[in-house]
């Protein structure tokens, strides 16, 4: 008989606790958060992270497009007290669909040991190769490989890329394109262009990645680092740098075709 109490009492501790249990409320703050990560999420294929190693990983695929590489040094050379400085720019337009290239390249400051401003440019037409020096000279090329490069740069072969980032639901419209900003670690960024010697060190300051997912492709991407005693082979590559390398790489439009032409004096 004395069961009958018991187990009506745990019925009503039960019953007592059910009423206590409340439902999750969702609160204004809540419910805006939740917007937001909806609103600012990349499409399907792009929101689980983003791997573009090389930096201009895809740009092949596309039918034509234009890309910037701007690299500066600013520091000193190993055992010296004179501040030096150099600019590297590549311009390159490409209508990848009829294999026509063009690269403009500009170097200038002490960083190259110049005295003014350096201007090369690689022109490919199909098969055929064209090179014009600093002096404006046009030749085709025939057997220099080095010339022929020139025509065929490419941006990651310089600057290389980065294994993974991640989206931070940051979002902009630039040059037409919807962007997407994703963010890395360190340890995610390859840099073919630098090379540590004994004792040398590469700290990267600050990084920043948009990507276009409307074309598969990284529409700006920027570095700042922080160099002791590394070789970076563009800004005479026997001597060691310590100082601020900073890399702006940007995919300027897509889908317009390029009038590449002869160089003129070919």
């Amino acid at each position: 008989m004395r069961r009958a109490p018991l187990c009506l009492l745990a019925c009503l501790l039960i019953a007592a606790c059910e009423v206590q249990t409340l439902p999750t409320l969702t609160t204004l703050e809540m419910a805006q958060t939740a917007a937001f990560i909806t609103q600012n999420a990349p499409p399907p294929g792009f929101d689980q992270g983003v791997r573009f190693l090389p930096i201009d990983r895809n740009l092949e695929a596309l039918p034509s497009w234009r890309a910037q590489l701007v690299i500066r040094f600013d520091g000193f050379f190993a055992g010296g007290t004179q501040p030096v400085s150099g600019t590297l720019t590549a311009d390159i337009f490409s209508n990848q669909l009829s294999g026509e290239r063009r690269v403009v390249l500009r170097a200038e400051g002490d960083a190259f040991a110049l005295t003014g401003e350096r201007n090369v440019e690689g022109v490919r037409l199909g098969n055929t190769f064209y090179f014009v020096d600093q002096n404006g000279k046009c030749s085709v090329v025939t057997d220099d490989p080095n010339r022929r490069r020139a025509a065929e740069l490419s941006i990651g072969d310089l600057i290389g890329g980065v294994r993974f980032a991640r989206h931070t639901y940051g979002r902009k419209t630039a040059r037409n394109m919807a962007l997407w900003h994703y963010g890395f670690v360190p340890s995610d960024v390859e840099l073919p262009l630098i090379t540590p010697t004994q004792g040398g060190t590469i700290d990267i300051l600050s990084g920043d990645l948009w990507v276009v997912p409307s074309l598969n492709a990284v529409a700006d991407y920027m570095l700042t680092l922080r160099l002791e005693s590394v070789l970076v082979p563009i800004f005479q590559g026997d001597k060691q740098l310590s100082g601020t390398l900073t890399i702006t790489y940007s995919l300027l439009e897509s889908g317009t075709l390029y009038n590449i032409a002869i160089p003129f004096g070919c």
